[in-house]
């Protein structure tokens, strides 16, 4: 269907050698056709039914020599990515996640044309329904959606950066951005605080699962600031701090996790810090 070939891959300035690999490997399941957005889940938040669409790329530098996550390594986010979690992190997840990427790289016009074809058929679909629909194109990157968001005025979309710069710049009506705070690095608690400091919504991701062997425990450590664990629909939510505990981890990673003052991830090590930044 694309018309993507092994000379074409691996002459390519776009993907890393990883990709190519890949790429090469896989060249007829790249060719077939494709379904961009992924499955939606309807989440019930208050008095709202939404349908959340999610688009999954690859992140950061694993295919894209541009990273598609500019923060990632500021952020130290890459290892504990949403993309190897779960279902996500599964082989068809996975391949899917690659494929996409792929074609976002080398086949752009249509990528971008499909990409508005699946939001209309969404809506479409909505209208019969009558279920809200939203969609997060950043499901598992970071990557500037603006032409794609100006051209559907009437859609919801919505997602987490680790650009601060982005959420000051965006204009858009439709569009949602909560920052995504991080405590790895001097640049990522700088962004950190300067988000506190302007008052965006900030989900932070904690060293915890809550459970009861968990020694850093949301209801003892963080009393007052929300819980964005819930659901997902953040532009129901305020302009608030909001944490989410870690997902995929043992607790034998949390704990090692935990003695580390530069991570992701608030932990025992830096809690201190968050304190200070968060003004408790």
């Amino acid at each position: 269907m694309f018309g993507i070939t092994s000379k074409e891959l691996l002459s390519s300035d776009k993907l890393t050698a990883q990709g190519i690999r890949w790429a090469v490997d896989n060249l007829d399941y790249l060719n077939k056709p494709m379904v961009l957005l992924g499955t939606s889940t309807k989440v019930k938040k208050d008095s709202h039914i939404v349908s959340i669409s999610p688009l999954h790329l690859r992140p950061a530098d694993e295919v894209a020599i541009a990273t598609l996550c500019n923060a990632a390594n500021s952020a130290g986010c890459k290892a504990d990515c949403l993309a190897n979690s779960g279902r996500l992190g599964m082989s068809d997840g996975v391949a899917a996640q690659y494929k996409r990427t792929i074609l976002f790289l080398l086949r752009r016009e249509w990528f971008e044309k499909q990409l508005l074809s699946e939001i209309d058929k969404a809506e479409r679909k909505s209208k019969r329904t009558g279920i809200k629909k939203m969609f997060r194109l950043n499901a598992t990157s970071d990557v500037d959606w603006t032409f794609i968001i100006e051209q559907r005025p009437d859609s919801t979309f919505y997602d987490y950066t680790k650009e601060i710069a982005r959420i000051r710049r965006n204009k858009l009506p439709n569009y949602d951005l909560t920052y995504s705070a991080s405590m790895f690095s001097k640049q990522s608690r700088n962004g950190f605080d300067k988000a506190v400091k302007r008052g965006h919504r900030i989900a932070i991701a904690v060293n915890t699962k809550d459970t009861k062997d968990d020694v850093l425990q949301t209801a003892v450590h963080f009393k007052g600031i929300m819980s964005f664990d819930k659901n997902d629909i953040r532009p129901y939510d305020p302009e608030v701090n909001g944490i989410l505990v870690r997902k995929g981890s043992n607790k034998a990673e949390r704990e090692r996790e935990n003695l580390k003052s530069n991570s992701f991830f608030v932990t025992l090590a830096n809690l201190k810090e968050f304190n200070r930044i968060v003004g408790v």
